[in-house]
């Protein structure tokens, strides 16, 4: 690799808070939320033009229930509007679950006014690309606009950007994981009623495509069945008549930490994407007068960094194991904890972790990374964060109990 040597420069600092949230999905809005209303302020960063991360950009719109701590907040707003309800008819994969149907557009708007209700400052169309680190403490992070390049300085960071990236800027340790990568999308215009008579229930759509790639009908590459808790070629009812939500296969072995694979994962499943719908428009009922409505303006990656914190449990663990520092539950009828512990990075001070790259070992995470535990996370992290600066320490000499009174006033109930 060639080399440029860029000249010194200095960088202005557009901004001080005194906890920033760098990223805008669940975990994010969750966190910056929490956060501000412990009386601190409270900066937020996101990448893209709207808030919601892989939910509203990558159609992750099916959820299991949000029921409790800041979940139940969110699911009251999107119930006031209409736009929150159990899926009908699901897949046998979903019923477990209990899943429920989302609309992407107005989660956007419902973030955004939490955000606003909270006193929250937001900025959009932002990149982070590097972390100012003192002494071993976060200070702050880079970020790059339209505005040019500039510093935002914080006395306590959460990093919930889905990939680390705040704690690998900051050389914290983590682990690297790679999982299949999807391209979600949705349909309108579909007779439900004439494919579900045809196919018997959506989880039976992936057997109609393998067996299609298997008599040669169908060109399809991706893997089309239930792998690594992906549910392959699956397909869900939302909350519009005729409007289906769709996962288009699993494209195995891409790193999407790396650009130029991320680029050709882009390209190769929505190409996939073409090439389903096509089929299922020619060969299956009910699809004949349907249309895709909107291919996910972010892809779906599962995993990438996580962080290796003070622990790192199994499912088995968070599933039975009532931790002495548990600070998140993000079900009401479910037993799944998770303790502080997993929020906080190794070796570095000041920055929390939320979402998909929290400490957990990977059997765990095909349902840690779910949207109601990011939300919970999120939580966690972001009342954490304010409280260490209100008392002026570091995440990791909190007293946990305060902590966790705190989050059980907020509503949480965190089943200890």
């Amino acid at each position: 690799m060639s080399w440029i040597v860029e000249p010194e420069r200095k960088t202005p600092v557009a901004s001080e808070t005194d906890v920033l949230v760098c990223g805008g999905g669940f975990a994010g809005v969750a966190a910056a939320v929490c956060a501000a209303r412990q009386g601190v302020r409270v900066l937020l960063l996101e990448r893209y033009g709207f808030l919601g991360g892989l939910v509203t950009g990558g159609l992750v719109i099916t959820t299991p229930p949000l029921d409790n701590g800041i979940n139940r907040e969110i699911a009251d707003r999107l119930r006031k509007q209409q736009v929150y309800a159990p899926l009908h008819k699901p897949g046998a994969e979903m019923i477990a679950l209990k899943m429920h149907a989302i609309d992407p557009e107005v989660v956007k708007h419902e973030l955004v006014e939490m955000l606003r209700d909270a006193r929250v400052e937001l900025l959009l169309h932002t990149l982070i690309v590097g972390g100012i680190v003192e002494e071993g403490a976060v200070k702050g992070v880079l970020i790059e606009n339209k505005a040019g390049r500039q510093a935002v300085l914080a006395r306590m960071v959460v990093d919930c950007t889905g990939d680390a990236d705040v704690a690998a800027f900051a050389r914290a340790p983590y682990r690297v994981v790679k999982k299949p990568i999807t391209m979600m999308f949705n349909m309108a215009g579909v007779d439900i009623d004439r494919v579900l008579d045809r196919v018997g229930n959506w989880s039976n759509l992936k057997k109609f495509v393998t067996d299609a790639v298997a008599r040669g009908d169908l060109k399809f590459e991706l893997g089309t069945t239930l792998e690594w808790g992906t549910p392959g070629v699956h397909a869900e009812c939302l909350l519009h008549p005729g409007e289906i939500n769709v996962w288009s296969g699993n494209l195995r072995g891409m790193d999407a930490l790396d650009p130029q694979q991320l680029t050709q994962a882009e390209l190769i499943t929505r190409d996939h994407v073409m090439r389903l719908v096509a089929y299922l428009r020619k060969h299956v009922p009910g699809f004949e007068q349907s249309w895709i409505e909107l291919t996910s303006p972010i892809l779906g990656v599962r995993a990438t960094r996580q962080i290796l914190g003070g622990i790192s449990p199994n499912m088995q663990e968070v599933r039975n194991t009532r931790f002495a520092d548990t600070v998140a539950k993000p079900y009401s009828e479910d037993t799944i904890r998770l303790p502080y512990r997993t929020l906080l990075p190794q070796g570095v001070d000041n920055l929390l972790v939320a979402g998909r790259c929290i400490s957990a070992e990977e059997e765990a995470m095909g349902q840690l990374r779910l949207i109601p535990v990011c939300s919970a996370t999120g939580e966690a992290a972001g009342t954490a964060a304010a409280l260490a600066v209100r008392e002026g320490v570091t995440p990791g000499k909190l007293d946990i109990s305060h902590v966790q009174k705190v989050l059980t006033d907020q509503g949480v109930d965190l089943g200890l």
